[in-house]
């Protein structure tokens, strides 16, 4: 019986692998939840087996989510995304030294015109607004306060 439930925890892995990408996090706890319980011993298995043939390597991982990513996140936003889904520190540090990543300060230019922000039109609301925003999408508060002071000469307040 246990040979049965290693076999098809290794299966289900594969069948999950033929998808897309998963990290070993990702990949245990699809195991865990889902419709078969498998043990501990079957699920550490199963993960030993897919990691031996090189189907999931959160190193490998973490390099193609900071490409992809890069253009669209910040730095930190994308750690921490990567941090949720299991993949080590020392990983993701590995990742962004691999990976030529874009300057903070274009990513915000890129926001802020996606919003449609000008800065002579902005009353102090907005630019709080959008400072806000920017907040949460990771980014630091004095890359943030540079790119709402260009053009204008005035104190935010930042």
């Amino acid at each position: 019986m246990t040979y049965d439930m290693q076999k098809r925890a290794k299966l289900r892995c594969m069948h999950l692998l033929e998808k897309r990408d998963y990290t070993e996090k990702q990949l245990r706890d699809k195991l865990r939840v889902g419709k078969t319980e498998y043990t501990p011993e079957v699920i550490d298995g199963a993960i030993a087996y897919v990691k031996s043939c090189r189907y999931i390597d959160d190193a490998r991982y973490a390099c193609q989510y900071v490409e992809c990513m890069k253009d669209r996140k910040s730095r930190r936003q994308i750690e921490q995304e990567l941090f949720q889904r299991g993949v080590s520190r020392e990983y993701v540090e590995s990742a962004f030294e691999q990976t030529e990543t874009v300057p903070e300060d274009g990513l915000i230019e890129k926001w802020l015109e996606k919003k449609h922000y000008c800065q002579e039109t902005a009353d102090m609301k907005e630019v709080r607004r959008m400072y806000a925003f920017l907040a949460r999408k990771g980014f630091s508060g004095e890359a943030i306060s540079r790119a709402l002071k260009k053009g204008t000469s005035e104190d935010i307040g930042f």
